[in-house]
C-alpha cells in the first residue's frame, strides 16, 4: 500500500518520510498511541506492521489511481492515429484479460512491442496497419523506479530487463532498442517535472564526447493496455555490460579486489555504507550498484568504503594538491571538471549529492575514480527548493548549504577541489573548450530547436498534455511560471543564456567562435 498511496491519501497517525515511504507521526500529533511501538521495531517487522494497519485504518485513495491496479494518465481517452517518434507498447494482460500490477519493488513479466517504420510515421492502430516494422517484441521484467520521480510524479518511471521467456527470474536476453547497443537492462524515464520533455536528451547529447560513458536515449510514445500514457525516453542504464560500463566482477584478494565498483552518492533508501566525513552533521551515503550489495563480499565492502576514506583523508590533509601523493591519486582530475562543469552549466539541484555515479576499475587498468552522467529533469532552473537554484551561483556551494537540502549535502570533496590554483585554472581552460565546442551558443540553440522539433512535428508533445493537463497544476519543485509548451521552451533557453553569461565571467571566457551541430563530434543517433 505505500507505494500506492498519493499525496491526497488521508491517512491518520501516519505522514511521509524522507525517502517517500509513509511513516508514524510523532506522538503528540497523533490521536492514537499503537502506532509508537513501530518507532522501536527492527524494519522488516515496521514495514509488515504498517502495511497490516494503513489496511486495517479508513485510508482513501483517489479511484484513478487504483483503476486495475497500475497508474493511469488523468486523460485515458487520447487517441493516438500516427506519429513521427517510435511506439512502444506495453501489455500486462493475460489471456483472459486480467490485468498484471506493475510494482515498485520487484519485476513482473508483461509483453512488450516496439514499433518504428523507417518512414518515421508510426501508426496506433496495429489492426488497421499490420505490417509495420517491428523493433522488438517478447517478455520483459518491469517494475517502477526512481525516488522523486516516482513519489512526486503522477507519471510513472519504468526499469525493464528484456527476458528469453515469460519467466520473470529466468534467463535475461540482451537485445538491441531503438539501433541502441545491445543490452538487457533498459530504463523508460517518464519527463512530468520536466515540461520540457526533454532536459535529459539535451544534457546527455551536450555531455557525450566527454565521458566514458553517456546514456543513450531515445524519445518515444507509450501505450500501455491499449491505454495512452504519454511521451517517455527510453534510456541505456549504466551497468555492467560490455555496451555499457564494461565492468568486471571483483575478487576477494590482489588486484581483483580493487575492482571494479560502482557507488551512487544518493538517499539512505538501499543498502549503502556512510562517507567519513559528515556536513552539517548529516550523513552522506554511497548506495551499493555494482556489484549488487546481495553478491559483495565482506572484503569487497571494506576495500570500496576504504578507498573512498582515504580519498577523503587525503583531502582533508595539507598535501592535498600533491602531485604524486594528492587527489589526482584517488580521481580523474579531467573527469571530475567535465562532470563538475556540466552539472554547473545545467545546474543539476540533485548533482554531487543524488544520484552521482562514482565508479572505479581494477588498478592494474585505472586506481582513479570516475563519474558518468545520470538524472538532469530538474536542471536548467526546474527546481524551486531551498530559495532556488538560480543563476548566478555555484551549485556546489549552494548544495552544502544547511536548510532544506540539509539532510542530503553535497560532500565537501568539490569545494576543497576548486581551492586548489592547479585544479581552478584547468577549470577555467575546459570551459573554454567546453564553450568553442558543444556548449557554444549556436550548438545549444541547434540541439534545444532539434529536440522541440522531435517531440512537436508529430504532435506527441501535444498528446502528451492532452493525457497529462499540468500547466495549471502545482507539482513538487517545479516552477510554475509557462502556462503552455512554447513558453516552457523560451524560459528554458533564456534560463541557459544567463547562467551561460555568469559562468563565462567566472571563468574569464569571452565567446570568440561558432560551432554548429552539423560540425561538432557529437553522436546524434544516440539521442
Amino acid at each position: 500500500y505505500h507505494q500506492r498511496l498519493s499525496d491526497e491519501a488521508i491517512i491518520k497517525g501516519f505522514r511521509r518520510g524522507d525517502a517517500g515511504m509513509y511513516e508514524p507521526m510523532a506522538y503528540e500529533d497523533m490521536d492514537f498511541t499503537k502506532a509508537e511501538i513501530i518507532n522501536v521495531m527492527p524494519r522488516q517487522y515496521k514495514v509488515t506492521l504498517l502495511t497490516i494497519l494503513l489496511c486495517l485504518f479508513a485510508i482513501e485513495v483517489p479511484a484513478d489511481s487504483w483503476d486495475e491496479g497500475n497508474y493511469k494518465p488523468y486523460n485515458t481517452d487520447v487517441v493516438l492515429e500516427k506519429t513521427n517518434l517510435p511506439l512502444l507498447f506495453i501489455d500486462t494482460r493475460d489471456k483472459a484479460g486480467h490485468t498484471t500490477v506493475i510494482h515498485k519493488d520487484y519485476r513482473v513479466a508483461v509483453r512488450m512491442k516496439i514499433i518504428s517504420n523507417a518512414d518515421g510515421v508510426n501508426y496506433g492502430d496495429t489492426v488497421a496497419h499490420p505490417n509495420q516494422t517491428i523493433d522488438y517484441e517478447g517478455w520483459v521484467g518491469i517494475k517502477y523506479r526512481g525516488s522523486s520521480s516516482f513519489y512526486d510524479s503522477d507519471k510513472k518511471p519504468y526499469g525493464f530487463r528484456t527476458l528469453k521467456t515469460a519467466d520473470v527470474n529466468g534467463k535475461k536476453e540482451k537485445v538491441k532498442l531503438l539501433g541502441m547497443p545491445e543490452s538487457n537492462q533498459w530504463v523508460l524515464l517518464a519527463p512530468y517535472h520536466d515540461r520540457s520533455l526533454i532536459r535529459d536528451p539535451l544534457v546527455y547529447q551536450l555531455s557525450r564526447p566527454y565521458f566514458e560513458f553517456t546514456p543513450k536515449c531515445k524519445l518515444c510514445e507509450v501505450i500501455l493496455d491499449g491505454i495512452y500514457y504519454g511521451v517517455y525516453i527510453l534510456c541505456e542504464k549504466a551497468s555492467k555490460c560490455e555496451n555499457r560500463m564494461n565492468f568486471t566482477d571483483p575478487g576477494d584478494i590482489g588486484d581483483e579486489l580493487t575492482g571494479d565498483y560502482m557507488v551512487e552518492i544518493d538517499r539512505d533508501n538501499e543498502p549503502h555504507f556512510v562517507l567519513k566525513n559528515k556536513m552539517y552533521d548529516h550523513d552522506i551515503c554511497a548506495k551499493y550498484n555494482f556489484p549488487e550489495y546481495e553478491d559483495m563480499t565482506s572484503e569487497q565492502m571494506a576495500y570500496i568504503k576504504q578507498r573512498f576514506d582515504e580519498l577523503e583523508d587525503v583531502l582533508n590533509s595539507d598535501g592535498f594538491a600533491d602531485k604524486e601523493n594528492g587527489y589526482s591519486k584517488y580521481i580523474d582530475v579531467e573527469n571530475f571538471i567535465n562532470y563538475q562543469l556540466m552539472s554547473e552549466f545545467c545546474q543539476n539541484p540533485d548533482a554531487y549529492r543524488l544520484s552521482t555515479l562514482i565508479y572505479k576499475r581494477r588498478d592494474s587498468v585505472d586506481p582513479r575514480f570516475k563519474i558518468t552522467p545520470w538524472d538532469y529533469n530538474m536542471a536548467f532552473g526546474n527546481n524551486i527548493a531551498a530559495d532556488d537554484f538560480i543563476y548566478e551561483q555555484w551549485v556546489y556551494e549552494k548544495g552544502q548549504q544547511a536548510g532544506l537540502l540539509g539532510k542530503l549535502p553535497v560532500p565537501f570533496w568539490w569545494k576543497r577541489l576548486t581551492e586548489d590554483e592547479a585544479y581552478w585554472n584547468r577549470m577555467k581552460e575546459r570551459w573554454t573548450e567546453l564553450r568553442n565546442s558543444t556548449l557554444g551558443d549556436q550548438y545549444v540553440t541547434e540541439m534545444i530547436d532539434s529536440l522541440v522539433n522531435e517531440v512537436t512535428i508529430g504532435g506527441a508533445c501535444e498528446r502528451n498534455y492532452q493525457a497529462w493537463p499540468i500547466w495549471d497544476k502545482e507539482i513538487p519543485l517545479a516552477p510554475t511560471t509557462a502556462t503552455n509548451y512554447s513558453e516552457e521552451i523560451a524560459l528554458m533557453r533564456e534560463w541557459i543564456k544567463k547562467q551561460v553569461a555568469w559562468i563565462d565571467g567566472q571563468l574569464g571566457f569571452a565567446p570568440t567562435s561558432i560551432l554548429s551541430i552539423h560540425d561538432a563530434p557529437a553522436d546524434h543517433d544516440g539521442w
